[in-house]
């Protein structure tokens, strides 16, 4: 391994207390590696100048400036050498590496539940009392009550931030799907951490949970690609670790039980360089000509609803921010988030992206993307706000805000 001029791959990075002491989270969004490692922050400091261009000596150089000690060669090779067992540095063993989980997944017919018995119970009989869990729990909206006029339901926006933190909050929206006449196909437009070329990613792929096996709907999801100005294949590998599918999937299958259906699952592109660009999706001609395609096929297909798997604001030191998150930051916070979903409720997709695009995003509003296909998509008369929350550290770190909505 070449280690003069290391260089890290795309990584996200946040403080945290590990045992008492002050941490930095290293997270491959990718999933290439998906266990999170923790290094001191001077060890981190090191990582952060790792970017192909500095030398070993010129990280020592850099360490003297800053610490004001001599740190030896071979430590800091050491750190090398971690970062690259840990696939996070762009080197040889990292590319094959690569290689060989592309070639896995693409001849695979499943994809496989990725976070359960981490994000989630591996069991299935654990799971069913997790996921029943959320909706009877204090801040649940209970269990889905039998109605003799069952409304239609046309599309909902659930949360994808991890079950401990926003269960409750993904309860509420398919408490509304419990009541509803129940569709045969769920579009689930999934926010995609990764980097991707294209606006959007397909797989014919199964999704595989401790609850079973749910089909991807090949004959319509084939039907539209071959009509997009692109290849929606093309991405087909960020599927592999991104979890905000996923986590729709298993409340689908909880709620649903032995009743038949089929996902449409679709990851969206990050609109960052639009923001940068001071662009809306809609002057992007591949993305303006993928949902006029989309447009005019979903209508096609009576038994469909749409399902927006989307976060909201991400704000504090946590995900880069310079303050720490205070009560009266939170409360900003909820301020301009419910004034942006006010657009959503309405299905006016431009004002929201407008909304997020005169802060230049730096709420970090992750379900930007799929909350903006699903307005545009959806054949809906109105949204309804159903539940908003905030999860913050205690310590200030850091808030993610999500909701839950319903559209009929």
């Amino acid at each position: 391994m070449k280690t003069e001029n290391p260089k890290v791959r795309p990584l996200d990075a946040f403080p945290v207390q590990v045992s008492g002491k002050e941490m930095i989270g290293i997270k491959d969004p990718a999933g290439i590696n998906p266990e999170i490692i923790f290094v001191p922050p001077e060890a981190f400091f090191l990582v952060s100048l790792m970017d192909g261009t500095h030398s070993l000596r010129d990280l020592q150089a850099a360490y003297m400036r800053k610490y004001g000690e001599l740190l030896f060669s071979d430590k800091i090779e050491k750190l090398i050498e971690q970062l690259d067992s840990q696939y996070l540095l762009e080197t040889t063993r990292f590319e094959d590496h690569l290689c060989h989980l592309r070639e896995e997944f693409k001849g695979a017919t499943v994809r496989k539940a990725t976070f359960a018995g981490r994000g989630y119970e591996g069991d299935p009989q654990r799971l069913r009392a997790q996921l029943r869990g959320y909706f009877t729990e204090k801040e649940g909206p209970g269990l889905s009550e039998e109605r003799g006029q069952q409304r239609r339901v046309k599309g909902i926006v659930a949360p994808h931030i991890d079950f401990a933190r926003g269960g409750a909050c993904y309860a509420y929206a398919y408490k509304t799907l419990g009541e509803s006449i129940g569709e045969d196909l769920y579009v689930i437009l999934g926010t995609c951490h990764a980097p991707m070329q294209n606006p959007f990613a397909f797989t014919l792929k199964a999704f595989e949970t401790p609850l079973g096996r749910v089909e991807v709907d090949a004959h319509i999801v084939q039907e539209v690609a071959q009509r997009l100005p692109f290849d929606p294949f093309l991405d087909e590998f960020c599927h592999r670790h991104e979890h905000t599918i996923e986590f729709q999937v298993l409340f689908l299958q909880y709620l649903l039980g032995e009743k038949k259906f089929k996902i449409f699952p679709i990851l969206c592109g990050s609109f960052q360089e639009k923001i940068k660009q001071r662009i809306s999706p809609r002057e992007d001609p591949g993305y303006r000509e993928s949902i006029s395609i989309l447009t005019e096929q979903f209508p096609r297909l009576p038994h469909l609803c749409l399902v927006a798997s989307a976060d909201l604001a991400h704000v504090g030191p946590q995900f880069g921010g310079a303050q720490p998150v205070t009560p009266g930051v939170l409360a900003e916070i909820k301020t301009k988030d419910l004034e942006m979903l006010q657009y959503v409720a309405q299905l006016n997709g431009e004002e929201f992206y407008q909304y997020v695009l005169r802060e230049e995003d730096k709420r970090n509003i992750c379900g930007l993307p799929p909350i903006y296909a699903l307005v545009n998509l959806i054949q809906a008369q109105k949204g309804e706000l159903l539940k908003y929350q905030q999860w913050y550290d205690p310590q200030g770190r850091g808030t993610v805000t999500f909701a839950s909505m319903v559209f009929s």
